[in-house]
């Protein structure tokens, strides 16, 4: 519900996917939580309802704004998408926030529908994490008004929809110059980018007749941190 979305948006740092049965997952969720006690992190409501050792602060489901904001989720997951992932795609983006994907669980299948990616080849400092998390939600809220827009185009003018996914693309290869200071040419992805506009055509969801104005705060370009498990 909005009233519950305008409580949570402002002091969102994130919204956080993991499995927490996976080895070392929860202590990474340890360390994310005592480096952001002031501050929120988001978790999709599947998340949530399944694990209830989530259910703490700074922890917090997430609702979604408007109806077709969930409904175009619910249509990603139908067309082949885990629900978690579709989920932590629309709300990443309707929340103007960039995901925190933690540990390996849901990494390959993010990879696959990844833009762009940005490499690291060593382990990262504490400040290095805080700087990179900081440049991450940057690199989200910038993209992002003019990501609506593009979004609305494509939904209006289907027949637009390439040339934007390419300036999209390119937009995403030069954004990836804030990440100088640990970027590596080989190495495991520390940002993917994600095009949710990209991704709903791929999946068929923007030709489902079920399009609304609404589906293009979830269509951004989003920035995804990947944090290895095992964090301490």
């Amino acid at each position: 519900m909005f009233s519950r979305y305008a409580a949570l948006v402002k002091n969102l740092r994130g919204v956080v996917l993991l499995d927490p049965r996976e080895e070392g997952a929860l202590g990474s969720v340890k360390w994310l939580a005592s480096r952001f006690k002031y501050r929120n992190l988001g978790l999709p409501p599947a998340l949530h309802t399944r694990f209830p050792e989530l259910k703490r602060r700074p922890f917090r489901e997430l609702a979604y704004p408007t109806e077709p904001l969930r409904e175009l989720a619910e249509l990603l997951a139908g067309a082949g998408l885990p629900q978690e992932v579709a989920e932590l795609l629309v709300l990443s983006s309707s929340y103007v926030s960039p995901a925190i994907v933690v540990g390996s669980r849901f990494l390959e299948v993010l990879d696959s529908l990844a833009l762009d990616r940005v490499l690291v080849c060593r382990d990262l400092s504490t400040q290095d994490w805080k700087l990179h998390l900081r440049i991450a939600d940057y690199t989200t809220l910038d993209m992002y008004e003019l990501c609506v827009e593009e979004a609305l185009q494509a939904l209006r003018a289907p027949g637009s929809l390439s040339e934007l996914l390419g300036a999209r693309a390119e937009r995403a290869a030069r954004d990836k110059r804030r990440y100088w200071r640990v970027a590596c040419d080989r190495g495991r992805p520390l940002i993917l980018y994600l095009d949710n506009l990209a991704v709903a055509a791929k999946l068929g969801v923007l030709g489902s007749g079920r399009s609304h104005p609404d589906w293009a705060a979830g269509l951004s370009v989003l920035a995804a941190v990947c944090v290895p498990a095992g964090m301490e």
